[in-house]
C-alpha cells in the first residue's frame, strides 16, 4: 500500500491514484500563478527571473538551428559517457571516442568500447522509454539487461 508523504507541502499536495494498474502517491501542484499571496517578481528574483528567461531564448535559438534533438542530446550523452568512464578510472577521452567513430581505430581501444556501450545502453533505453506501463515494470526490465 502507498502511503502518501506526511510532510505538508505549501507547493501543492500528494494524491494517491493509480497508474497502469498500480497505485502510486502523485504530487499534485495548486494552481499557478499563486493567489494567495499573490506572487511577486522583484529584486534579486526579477533579476533570476530575467536570466533564467534570456538562456531560455538562447536555448531555443539552439534548437531551431540543429538538424535533429537526437544529434543535439547525443553530444550531451557523449560527454556524460566520457566524464563518467573516466571517474571509474577509464582513460579514453571526448576526442578519442570522436577518432573512432570516424576510423573505427583507437590507441585506447578499451576506454573507448566502454562509452560506446553507455552511450548504447542509454541509446536503448531511451527507444525503448515507453515499452514501460510502470515504475515496477521499468525496474523489472532493467534487471533484465
Amino acid at each position: 500500500m502507498v502511503r502518501s508523504p506526511s510532510v505538508p507541502r505549501q507547493t501543492g499536495r500528494y494524491h494517491i491514484t493509480r497508474a497502469a494498474e498500480e497505485e502510486v502517491c502523485a504530487f499534485v501542484p495548486f494552481p499557478l500563478p499563486p493567489a494567495d499571496p499573490p506572487l511577486a517578481i522583484d529584486g534579486p528574483t526579477c533579476n533570476l527571473h530575467t536570466a533564467a528567461m534570456t538562456e531560455v531564448v538562447r536555448l531555443a535559438v539552439a534548437g531551431s538551428v540543429v538538424p535533429s534533438p537526437d544529434w543535439f542530446l547525443y553530444g550531451f550523452v557523449l560527454k556524460e559517457a566520457v566524464v563518467t568512464s573516466q571517474m571509474e578510472g577509464m582513460q579514453a577521452t571526448f576526442q578519442n571516442v570522436a577518432a573512432f567513430e570516424a576510423t573505427r581505430q583507437s590507441d585506447r581501444l578499451e576506454g573507448v568500447l566502454e562509452i560506446c556501450n553507455y552511450v548504447a545502453a542509454l541509446e536503448h533505453a531511451r527507444a525503448r522509454r515507453t515499452d514501460c506501463r510502470s515504475a515496477s515494470a521499468c525496474c523489472t526490465r532493467h534487471t533484465a539487461f
